[in-house]
């Protein structure tokens, strides 16, 4: 059975709802729409069953943590993935209505944007994205999303989500290499102290300039009295000192780098070994700095890491604006997190599906939409565009494929696709 079709089964099997032919509608309504609102989506599907849509995410309760971690756990066991990159990030979603927005609140917008205020009204999401290579492609999944409560310690959280990872994996027996990628604002001490010490996962960070970075004190050769030094030098490079250089390909395009690396210890976390990267960009006047509690990596592979975090920002693009994620309005939390998450299965589903298509997509990406195909990078397959691809596909999904009647009459065990006459790999219809 294509890894498409089981992610479906399982959400049709955990949701405790009787009437799955309602709910597979939902699912490939989903799929072929761009609708934000749950009213939009019962429009498509049904406008007589629209009250039984709503009762299904507002008053029917599922574990949708628990079906999210059976999803991941069986794409990481079918494409037998070992090491995994996470990308821990926040964003805010916007809102105006405040009385019936779940933990919606006054916060801060430390984007800066040219065109809004300081402080916003809206949902602050923790979002951990799933950075997995299958075939040769790199994509990023949604792996948790959770709105963070007003006046609650993001970087506590943080931790929390991490613990439930690591007692995932070890309920489960992955055998699995986890890297944590972060921007600075969660390169704090204590998070990045615990996913080394108590639960194994190395990361990869970018964190402010004016850290304290010291050498390793030397070993005296006779034992002096006192304490022996912990911190060596402070360690402070200028622009000119950035003397190695190379040329990535990252963020999309090819990128001059200055930097200078060394091993050293960090004030900030106790102490600890790490290798620090001070990095330049397209001759920038500014220094970055990186550090990884991977001290055997090369500088070159920590930029190279580092750069996937970038595409939890593209994610949220999508996940937001494409997916209208943004419009999502449920009155209580566990209907939001309930819709939240169906959402994010059916975005799945459309992220493995451009790498089971990849050629197809492209074909009609060049016949259908010639402005996405750039001159230097050729064509950059979406989220959004494989939808538009393979709408005719996901149309013809129908309850045979979950629960097929199997004639007795016939010898030989069942074939999922072909019996019934649908196929992932057949052929698809150019609409949109």
């Amino acid at each position: 059975m294509h890894i498409n079709l089981r992610i479906i089964k399982i959400i049709l099997k955990s949701i405790q709802y009787r009437n799955k032919e309602l709910l597979l509608a939902l699912i490939k309504a989903e799929l072929i729409s761009s609708s934000g609102y749950l009213t939009e989506l019962a429009m498509i599907v049904n406008p007589k069953k629209y009250h039984r849509i709503q009762k299904l995410f507002s008053r029917v309760k599922f574990d949708y943590v628990g079906i999210q971690i059976k999803i991941i756990v069986m794409i990481l066991l079918i494409f037998k993935i070992t090491k995994v990159s996470i990308s821990i990030d926040d964003s805010i979603v916007y809102r105006s209505r405040k009385k019936k927005v779940p933990n919606g609140h006054n916060q801060f917008e430390h984007a800066q944007k040219a065109n809004r205020s300081s402080f916003v009204f809206g949902q602050k999401w923790l979002a951990f994205g799933l950075i997995i290579r299958i075939g040769g492609i790199t994509i990023t999944l949604p792996l948790f999303i959770y709105l963070v409560k007003p006046k609650k310690n993001l970087i506590s959280t943080t931790i929390v989500i991490q613990k439930l990872i690591k007692d995932v994996i070890k309920r489960k027996g992955l055998s699995l290499e986890v890297e944590i990628l972060t921007d600075s604002w969660f390169a704090r001490g204590r998070l990045i102290l615990r996913a080394k010490h108590r639960y194994n996962f190395s990361t990869i960070s970018m964190a402010r300039k004016d850290l304290v970075i010291c050498k390793i004190p030397e070993v005296p050769k006779k034992k002096k009295e006192g304490r022996p030094k912990k911190y060596g030098d402070k360690i402070q490079p200028k622009l000119e000192d950035l003397s190695q250089g190379l040329t990535l390909f990252i963020y999309g395009k090819e990128v001059n780098i200055k930097y200078k690396e060394v091993v050293a210890k960090a004030r900030f976390l106790k102490g600890e070994v790490i290798k620090a990267v001070w990095v330049s960009f397209d001759e920038s006047q500014s220094l970055r700095l990186l550090i990884a509690t991977d001290t055997e990596l090369s500088a070159e592979e920590i930029i190279k890491r580092y750069a996937q975090r970038w595409d939890i920002e593209s994610m949220f693009n999508e996940l937001k604006n494409r997916f209208r994620f943004k419009d999502i309005m449920m009155h209580t939390s566990q209907s939001y997190y309930q819709f939240l998450y169906f959402k994010i299965w059916c975005f799945i589903i459309i992220k493995l599906s451009s790498i089971k298509f990849k050629s197809k997509i492209k074909n009609y990406i060049e016949d259908f939409l010639p402005w996405r195909v750039h001159h230097k990078k050729g064509v950059t397959i979406t989220a959004g565009s494989t939808k538009l691809a393979l709408r005719g596909v996901f149309s013809t999904l129908h309850m045979g494929l979950f629960s097929p009647k199997v004639d007795k009459n016939i010898d030989g065990t069942f074939k999922d696709n072909a019996f019934i006459g649908f196929s992932l790999d057949g052929g698809y219809a150019l609409t949109g």
